[in-house]
Order: structure tokens, then sequence, then C-alpha cells
């Protein structure tokens, strides 16, 4: 599965926004994310067609197994990345220092994640089939 900085930056944020609450809603997100409604939208149909989303009526958003697996998987990669860079003592904020490590944390080869993916859902995760 092919994620960009961006589209890891909602998943992430759909995540720890249904952690709190069973039903995520767009404007929820874009209130999480500090952007508009309508932007969401762009976003919310690339991670459906990967798999990771659904939308149902009204607008409400659920994760989806595959979902929560690359969730979680990114989450811990992220905070690896931030326990092992700390850049808040270099005068970065920490809103920087979580953008730098999303960044640093989709470029990064996801093969490990991808397999198990592929070996729990029996398709290639990796073309967001």
């Amino acid at each position: 599965m092919t994620l960009t900085d961006s589209s890891l930056r909602y998943l992430l944020a759909i995540h720890h926004l249904a952690q709190q609450s069973t039903e995520v809603s767009s404007l929820a997100l874009a209130q999480a994310m500090g952007v508009t409604k309508p932007s969401v939208t762009s976003i919310l149909t690339s991670l459906m067609k990967q798999g990771v989303i659904v939308r149902r009526r009204y607008g409400k958003i659920y994760i989806t197994d595959r979902g929560v697996l690359y969730a979680r998987y990114y989450d811990e990669l992220v905070e690896k990345i931030l326990q092992h860079f700390p850049l808040a003592g270099e005068g970065f904020t920490p809103e920087e220092c979580y953008s730098a490590a999303v960044a640093m944390a989709v470029s990064l080869p996801a093969r490990e994640i991808d397999e198990k993916c592929e070996s729990l859902y029996g398709e290639d995760c990796r073309e967001g089939s």
C-alpha cells in the first residue's frame, strides 16, 4: 500500500479519533486536522480506495481492520522516530517534530506490515486492492 505524507496524517488522525469515539465525522476530522471540511474529501476518497477506511451514510467514517493495522504500525514507527531523533531540543515545536517524524515514517519501506496485511487478507495490500 502506498501512503503519502498527507494521507498518513489523516489515517492517524482518524485512528486517534476512533479511539475516542465510535463514530468519526468529516467535521471532527477537519477540526482535528485544522482544515475545512471540503478539504478532507479527496484524502478520504484516496483512503477509501486503499481500503483503510469506509465512509457511510451521513458522512460517518470508520477505519477498517486493514486501516487499524497500518495506523498502529505507523503510530509505533512515528513514536520510535521521535524517541531516536528528538528535535524538540533543537528549537522545533512538537507539531514540527511530529510532522518530520510522519514524513520520515512514510518514506521508509513498509515491507513488514505489507506482508502481514497480505497474509491476513490474502491480497496485495501494497497496491491498495
